[in-house]
């Protein structure tokens, strides 16, 4: 009763996932440190400000990140239920 995916296929799924939120928070913060490199900006206390268009940028992508994030949680989620639950079944077959 041996499957050919096993436990190993589906733990690679989830991590291959969980990349994708990742990769996006990387794009995001990438591009808010190109956007703050490209040009001078207003300091205060030696600290420059951000733009009133980048900070509404950053907030929607941030929330689209965390959306997406949110989603694949439960997916997850869901799989490691289901792999639990195989593997209760399978040690139940087994002892």
């Amino acid at each position: 009763m041996a499957t050919t995916n096993g436990a190993g296929g589906t733990f690679k799924e989830l991590a291959g996932k969980a990349k994708g939120p990742a990769v996006a928070a990387g794009a995001a913060a990438v591009a808010l440190l190109a956007l703050q490199r490209r040009r001078r900006r207003t300091k205060v206390l030696g600290l420059a400000l951000p733009s009133e268009r980048e900070m509404k940028s950053l907030a929607k992508t941030i929330g689209n990140v965390s959306k997406e994030f949110g989603k694949t949680s439960k997916t997850v989620s869901k799989d490691i239920e289901r792999l639990a639950d195989q593997a209760e079944r399978i040690g139940k077959i087994l002892s």
